[in-house]
């Protein structure tokens, strides 16, 4: 995909669409090289906005590559190819698979305070980042940072990969017990 070497790569995958926000990445993207730091976004997906982000990025030069659709077969190619996920859905993400995907491969995530898993995955400078919706300097600013301590992004990755691989059944049906067992004694 042309990622430049000595670039951070940040992922969105998924549809190109209103609920997911492409354009808040390309956006802080742009805001992001134009300060100076090395990036490159990484797009996987198709979808009605395709067109719109193709144009905005050839219009700006904004360093970044698009995948298009990449099966179930060819989407571990864009894990590894990247250095962090960025998915600043609405609220009508529900929770955000990709999320979870990109963690068990070692990416950290920034994520839109809307996002549905983002207050479960993602812990602000332990796994990640939570963004305030919409706030596309936030998520430069974030960028930014990133892109500027490979460290703190090495850190977070590897933080990123155990809390995910933490989740198991046992503790999912722990936690629902416990959840009906407070709700049952009305211990909320």
């Amino acid at each position: 995909w042309d990622i430049p070497e000595d670039a951070l790569c940040f992922l969105f995958a998924g549809k190109l669409e209103s609920k997911k926000r492409p354009l808040d990445l390309l956006n802080a993207l742009d805001q992001a090289a134009r300060s100076g730091v090395r990036v490159h976004g990484l797009v996987v997906g198709s979808g009605e906005l395709q067109n719109e982000a193709r144009a905005l990025a050839d219009q700006r030069g904004i360093p970044v590559s698009f995948a298009g659709f990449l099966n179930q077969s060819q989407i571990p190619e864009a894990y590894a190819a990247a250095d962090a996920l960025v998915l600043t859905s609405d609220y009508r993400e529900t929770w955000g698979l990709v999320v979870n995907e990109g963690m068990v491969n070692g990416l950290p995530a920034i994520v839109s305070e809307q996002v549905g898993c983002a207050h479960d995955l993602v812990r602000n400078g332990e796994t990640g980042a939570v963004v305030p919706f919409a706030d596309v300097p936030a998520l430069a600013n974030t960028i930014i940072a990133w892109a500027a301590d490979r460290q703190l992004v090495s850190q977070l990755a590897s933080q990123a990969r155990l809390h995910v691989a933490s989740y198991c059944i046992e503790r999912a049906t722990a936690a629902l017990d416990a959840a009906i067992h407070g709700i049952l004694t009305n211990q909320f």
